[in-house]
């Protein structure tokens, strides 16, 4: 074969396999799905950011390296969203729950923690304080920690209780807790039972078989005691008392101080929380009596060793016994007081001429539980 015909048949194979090649080439290449991704981008449904990868079968399934809307896909690779962390919109990458920890908080229930609060219920707490809730005297806020909420029970006879208790006075709840109490214990915090007073008391009268007030005023607190909570009782009431007897320099004033101090030692963490009293009888008519009210209060307030105020209830004299004309200075006691109030008497029967029936007992309690709440704003 002469050079020159090699030279030709050498051109005619080079033109006729090019193309062939060519073809073979194209046959080997991977077939992408409907719908390619833009600019080089991968992604199944909608794609991933310019760059990414989307062959067939390729690395990310569907969401890919950019995560379906809000967070990463479930095993996808930790990439990033423009200026964003690997959380979703606004909220942690592990399950967070509605709405997500606001700017760096901790995982919290709807709302979430502002500012790197702490775990909180519904709503969070704000710039990483603790829940609010009222006034300080005793209360808290939703996901706080659970409070011992003290009550002193004040007063004569209208408060220690005169009328004979029923079976439905009775208490079993365990939120309930009184200091000593009649035939309990004395010292130390006991299932709330009526009489919340002692019987004796310091005058030796025995009511072992009477309801108070108090028993009817805790059980309506519990009505809307926060969760968790406790509410404790301490009976100070002495029958047939005057005032006087109970401030500084009375027959009954270091009794009281005893008492808060025994609180103070057995509920180290319990929260002085207001006072319920019934009083008047003994000092019926004098218009000094107020002010000595607010000694009382105050001198109360000390032996806590408080700065805040609380709430004083004051209730009303029966209008069919002896000394309704000294409801003028129980109001007027109300008003001289930081958080004073009274409650009526209307609608009140007594059974003799000073101490309201069993029915008045009840309904007088439970109007000092509903003026506390309104105070406490429970």
């Amino acid at each position: 074969m002469t050079p020159l015909y090699r030279q030709f048949r050498a051109r005619i194979a080079t033109v006729v396999l090019l193309p062939l090649l060519a073809v073979a080439a194209c046959s080997d290449d991977k077939t992408e799905d409907p719908g390619a991704v833009a600019s080089g981008g991968s992604g199944g449904n909608g794609g991933t950011a310019a760059g990414g990868i989307q062959a067939k079968g390729g690395a990310t399934p569907t969401g890919g390296i950019s995560s379906s809307t809000g967070g990463a896909a479930t095993g996808g690779a930790t990439t990033v969203p423009t200026g964003g962390t690997s959380s979703a919109t606004g909220g942690a990458a592990t399950n967070p729950s509605s709405g997500g920890a606001a700017t760096g908080g901790t995982i919290s229930a709807s709302g979430g923690v502002a500012n790197g609060g702490t775990n909180a219920g519904g709503g969070g707490t704000a710039s990483g304080g603790s829940a609010a809730g009222g006034s300080s005297a005793g209360n808290t806020g939703s996901g706080g920690a659970s409070v011992f909420h003290i009550f002193m029970l004040m007063g004569q006879s209208n408060m220690a209780g005169v009328a004979k208790k029923q079976a439905s006075d009775e208490n079993t709840d365990d939120r309930l807790k009184v200091l000593g109490g009649c035939n309990q214990p004395a010292g130390q915090w006991n299932t709330a039972k009526p009489p919340l007073n002692d019987c004796p008391g310091e005058k030796g009268w025995n009511l072992n078989d009477t309801v108070d007030p108090g028993i009817w005023f805790a059980k309506t607190l519990l009505e809307k005691l926060p969760k968790g909570d406790t509410i404790g009782l301490i009976g100070t009431a002495e029958s047939g008392e005057s005032i006087n007897t109970f401030i500084t320099g009375g027959s009954h004033h270091q009794m009281i101080l005893n008492k808060i101090a025994k609180a103070k030692m057995t509920a180290p963490d319990g929260r002085f929380a207001g006072i319920i009293f019934h009083q008047g009888e003994s000092d019926n008519g004098q218009n000094t009596w107020p002010d000595k009210v607010v000694q009382l209060y105050n001198e109360v307030k000390k032996a806590w060793g408080v700065s805040y105020d609380v709430p004083f209830v004051l209730g009303e004299l029966p209008a069919g016994g002896c000394c309704a004309g000294h409801n003028t200075q129980v109001h007027a006691a109300a008003d001289k007081l930081p958080i004073g109030a009274w409650v009526s008497q209307e609608g009140t029967k007594v059974m003799d001429e000073y101490h309201f029936d069993h029915a008045s007992v009840v309904l007088m309690g439970q109007r000092y539980g509903e003026k506390m709440i309104e105070k406490l704003k429970w």
